[in-house]
């Protein structure tokens, strides 16, 4: 290739205020992204929260109907067969109430989740200047925060020895 061959040009150096200008930038964005993240958790929450309240009314509703029927004296065999049937509206009551409940403990673990994105979010548009190892100590407390509170809700539920109870 001989003398046609062209040496490298270099890279010109960004200057330092203008690689701060663009790290200011990102970080911004990154603030703006957990907080849209963080809304979107507030808002799939409260759905659910307000679906659940209204499925609880529902389960309330039901439960008293099946004693309703479980109160009912009437000859055999219809009182046998009503006794069946209320038992088996009972076993599905009783499921559905463990999946609410399961339901509950995810809205829990969420809205853990939610603290820790927002006091991302906060330190990220809050002004203060960190450095490399503040923002890694940062990082780092709030993911071991979020894993005792994962921990502290999986210790609850195994000590329930199957069943789930609200907190």
């Amino acid at each position: 290739m001989g003398s046609d061959a062209q040496a490298p040009t270099a890279v010109p150096a960004v200057p330092a205020e203008r690689r701060l200008g663009e790290l200011r930038a990102v970080i911004e964005e990154f603030g703006r992204v957990l907080d849209s993240f963080g809304s979107q958790l507030d808002a799939a929450v409260t759905d659910a929260d307000r679906e659940c309240a209204g499925i609880g009314v529902a389960f309330n509703e039901l439960g008293a109907a099946k004693r309703g029927l479980d109160a009912i004296d009437c000859p055999e065999p219809a009182r046998t067969l009503m006794r069946r049937h209320s038992s088996d509206l009972g076993a599905a009551l009783d499921a559905a109430v463990t999946a609410m409940q399961y339901q509950d403990r995810l809205t829990q673990r969420v809205g853990h989740i939610r603290v820790g994105l927002h006091r991302l979010q906060t330190s990220l548009r809050d002004g203060i200047d960190r450095n490399t190892g503040q923002w890694l100590s940062l990082l780092r407390h709030v993911e071991a925060e979020n894993q005792a509170e994962q921990e502290r809700l999986a210790a609850a539920e195994n000590a329930c020895n199957g069943r789930v109870e609200l907190f």
